[in-house]
């Protein structure tokens, strides 16, 4: 026969094991077997610091920055702690609970009480000493401590998740920022070029006009013209400090004027754009791993909520000493102890376990579709970056084409003029076509860079996780010594 005890823990270890928690499985996806477009020398590199394949070392200070400065991602970061330190408060149940407790007093019994009596010979005044340690455990029979420390790990894991999510949303913001910034120095240096040049169209309108070889209506299209170009101007005004503001939030700084790096011009596409396969997406974006975590979570807690089914049962004791002088304290008469168990099973409760079950149940098919919903939109979003990048390289030459040609326009349309073989209007026609035509062409250099930026947000990567250890660093060596000389674009290549 074995002994009574080592049978005891025997049945605990048994009843330990009858968990009521499912294991987590990934559901299937219907994953596509190709993107739409494809194109075979696309490089499926997606680990590197893109940002720097641009050469421009401003850019890639402006990035670092903000991954240290960004108020955003610092209460992401800060948030990923509060669920780990949720994390520990959790998992703490899986141990046992010990505390010590002490007690010192001095009473004087009541006589009108009945307390002591006259002549009895004991004292109405007494002391009394103790000093104990009781320890609780929980025996998680029905796993619902390990179904809620699994649920808060992967409620952890999500937080993580989340932050490199902002990690990614961070980097290609500030990004596209600068880009846009830059598309908008570009335009408005041709609106301020077009803005004098129709001054002095405008001034040879007048003199022809006092000359009596033109008339009036020639010097005010001319004027309006010049009129035309100055609001652009004002608007463009408008625009530069506005996105210097936004980029300046961005990277943690207030709103102020940026330095510039290269202009739009001097970028040059990325020699290697990545593309990879649908089924990578599963594992390289974070809000998708993030919704994974929240499905883990979430089936973890309908095994916490099923266990509240039955009993709770906890292994109790306490020991110590326990005397009415100091100096008997820890004599051997003082010693007192005591263990046992407990259980407690709700026997009424309306219904509400049963309903928080069903509860529990439906977050699960909640965040089921939120899984799916969040591959749906991956797919689509680098599917869109995947088109948008290879057709607005094309439309890059497109409208360099259409700038060549309208330029070419306006010079025969300006010599005719001249040798008074067309009106005024077909002037005033070329310069309002080659004015839209340079605008749309700075917009479009912007677009195709941006579409870079788009689809590698789009497919997320190993350079996310890298980025993300950056924001982590400690800050021995900031990007930037001061924001003055940050300011003026002395940050180096590297943190």
């Amino acid at each position: 026969m074995l002994p009574r005890f080592i049978l005891t823990f025997l049945l605990i270890f048994a009843m330990q094991s009858c968990t009521l928690h499912h294991s987590y499985q990934r559901p299937a996806i219907d994953i596509p077997c190709a993107w739409r477009i494809v194109d075979n020398e696309l490089t499926t590199e997606i680990n590197l610091r893109w940002w720097e394949e641009f050469n421009d070392p401003v850019l890639n200070c402006y990035i670092y920055e903000a991954l240290y400065y960004n108020w955003d991602l610092k209460t992401a970061i800060a948030r990923v702690r509060e669920y780990y330190d949720q994390l520990r408060i959790v998992s703490s149940e899986l141990f046992p609970q010990i505390t010590g407790s002490g007690q010192i007093y001095r009473n004087e019994l009541s006589v009108a009480a009945g307390q002591v009596f006259p002549g009895s010979g004991l004292s109405r005044i007494n002391n009394f000493y103790a000093l104990a340690f009781n320890a609780s455990y929980e025996l998680d029979v029905w796993g619902r401590v390990r179904s809620a420390t699994e649920a808060a790990l992967a409620d952890y894991f999500a937080q993580i998740e989340n932050r490199r999510t902002v990690v990614l949303t961070l980097v290609t913001s500030v990004a596209s920022a600068y880009f846009l910034l830059s598309q908008y120095d570009k335009q408005l240096a041709i609106a301020m070029q077009t803005l004098e040049s129709r001054i002095k169209s405008y001034e040879l309108a007048v003199v022809r006009f006092e000359e009596g070889l033109t008339s009036e209506l020639e010097v005010k299209q001319a004027a309006s013209e010049v009129e035309t170009a100055r609001t652009q101007v004002k608007q463009l005004e408008i625009s530069v400090p506005q996105q210097e503001n936004l980029l300046s939030i961005l990277i943690g700084r207030n709103p102020q004027p940026l330095e510039r790096g290269l202009k739009l011009d001097e970028f040059k596409m990325p020699p290697q754009v990545p593309e990879g396969l649908p089924s990578d997406i599963l594992d390289q974006r974070p809000d998708i791993r993030k919704a994974e975590q929240n499905m883990v979570a979430a089936n973890a807690r309908t095994g916490e909520a099923r266990a509240l089914l039955f009993p709770q049962i906890s292994l109790t004791g306490n020991y110590g000493n326990e005397s009415i002088t100091l100096k008997d304290l820890f004599t051997g008469p003082a010693r007192t102890w005591q263990y046992g168990a407990s259980f407690m099973q709700t026997l009424f409760d309306a219904g509400k376990t049963l309903a928080r079950i069903d509860q529990t149940k439906t977050l699960l098919y909640e965040v089921y579709t939120q899984y799916h919903l969040a591959i749906q939109n991956a797919f689509r979003e680098v599917d869109d970056a995947l088109i948008a990048h290879k057709k607005t390289i094309e439309l890059v030459e497109v409208q360099k084409q259409r700038v060549k040609v309208l330029r070419e326009y306006l010079e025969l349309a300006t010599l005719q003029y001249q040798n008074g073989q067309t009106d005024y209007l077909n002037v005033l026609d070329a310069e309002r076509n080659l004015f839209n035509a340079q605008l749309d062409f700075a917009q479009a250099q912007s677009d195709s860079f941006i579409s870079v930026v788009n689809l590698y947000k789009a497919l997320g990567g190993g350079w996310v996780l890298d980025a993300d250890d950056t924001a982590l660093t400690p800050q021995t060596n900031p990007p930037c010594e001061t924001q003055a000389e940050a300011a003026r674009g002395l940050c180096p290549l590297d943190p």
